[in-house]
C-alpha cells in the first residue's frame, strides 16, 4: 500500500522548479539500559537550488560513559544517486573525517575524497556498483520500490555507510504486522547492516520513531521536546547551526501532526 506521503515524496524529488522543504526533523533521547546517555538529531530535506535529497544528523552521547559526537551531511539526487558525504566523529582521544563526492565516469561511478582517522589521511579513489545509494535514503528508497513499504516485504540492498564510506551488503525485514503505539501504527522493521543487528518502528513515510540494538541495549525514541532528549547534556554554542545551517526545533514529525 502506497500512501499519499509517496505521491507527495516523489513530487517534491521530481520537480525542478520546487522549494526547499523539511520532509523530517526530529530529536531523540538515547539511552542505554533506560538510562539517559545523549542525544540524535536527524533531518531529511530537499534542497532548493540543487533540489537534491539531504539528509543531516547529530548525535552526542556524553553520560555514563560515553564521550561521542558525530555528524553527517549526506546529500543525493533527486532519484537518489548519492552526490556527496561529509562525516565527523570526535571521541576522547579519536578522531575522524570524511569527504567525498561521487562523479560520473563514462558509464561508471566513482567516489572521489579522502578519510582523515587518528592524523593519518587515505585517500578515496573508487568505483561504486550501479544503483547504489546512502544509507541515510534507505527508506525512502524502499518508499520509491516496486513493492514500497509495507508489512511483510523485504528488501535486499547494497548502500554505503556515511561513517565508512565503504559498500556493504544488507537487508531490511518487514514484519507482518504492525505495532501500535500510543495512536501511531508502526511498521516494525529488522535492519542487518553495517554492524549489529538492530530494530526500528517506522510510520509507513518513512519517519523513525525509535531505534535499538540488542547487542548494545542503546535504545533512540523520537521525543515531542528537545529539551527532553538533551537534558543535562552541554552543546558548544552554535554548533547545530553550523550543521543544519539553522537551529533545528525538531517540530516536523509525526509526534507533531499527532498531537501527542
Amino acid at each position: 500500500m502506497r500512501s499519499l506521503f509517496v505521491l507527495i515524496l516523489l513530487s517534491f524529488i521530481s520537480c525542478l522548479s520546487a522549494k526547499a522543504e523539511i520532509l523530517f526533523e526530529g530529536y531523540y533521547k538515547v539511552t542505554q539500559f533506560k538510562q539517559h546517555i545523549g542525544f540524535l538529531v536527524l533531518r531529511h530535506e530537499i534542497e532548493e537550488k540543487t533540489n537534491n535529497f539531504k539528509s543531516t544528523s547529530f548525535i552526542k552521547l556524553a553520560k555514563g560513559g560515553f564521550d561521542l559526537t558525530e555528524s553527517y551531511v549526506a546529500a543525493s539526487t533527486s532519484e537518489l544517486a548519492p552526490v556527496s558525504i561529509k562525516y565527523l566523529a570526535a571521541g576522547k582521544s579519536k578522531t575522524k573525517t570524511t569527504d567525498v563526492t561521487f562523479k560520473k565516469e563514462k558509464k561508471a561511478v566513482k567516489m572521489v575524497g579522502s578519510t582523515i582517522e587518528d592524523g593519518k589521511k587515505i585517500k578515496i579513489n573508487e568505483v561504486v556498483p550501479p544503483g547504489i545509494f546512502l544509507s541515510s535514503a534507505l527508506y525512502y528508497i524502499m518508499l520509491r520500490s516496486k513493492d514500497g513499504l509495507k508489512t511483510g516485504s523485504v528488501f535486499d540492498f547494497k548502500a554505503i555507510t556515511e561513517e565508512g564510506p565503504v559498500v556493504m551488503d544488507g537487508t531490511v525485514a518487514v514484519d507482518k504486522k504492525m505495532v501500535t503505539q500510543d495512536t501511531l501504527q508502526l511498521l516494525s522493521v529488522t535492519n542487518k547492516f553495517a554492524g549489529p543487528e538492530y530494530s526500528n518502528l517506522i510510520t509507513t513515510k518513512g519517519e523513525i520513531i525509535s531505534s535499538f540494538t540488542p547487542a548494545t541495549s542503546i535504545e533512540s525514541v523520537l521525543v515531542k521536546n528537545k529539551e527532553e532528549a538533551i537534558e543535562g547534556i552541554t552543546i558548544k554554542p552554535g554548533t547545530l547551526e553550523q550543521i543544519f545551517k539553522n537551529k533545528p526545533e525538531g517540530k516536523i514529525n509525526v509526534l507533531q501532526t499527532k498531537g501527542k
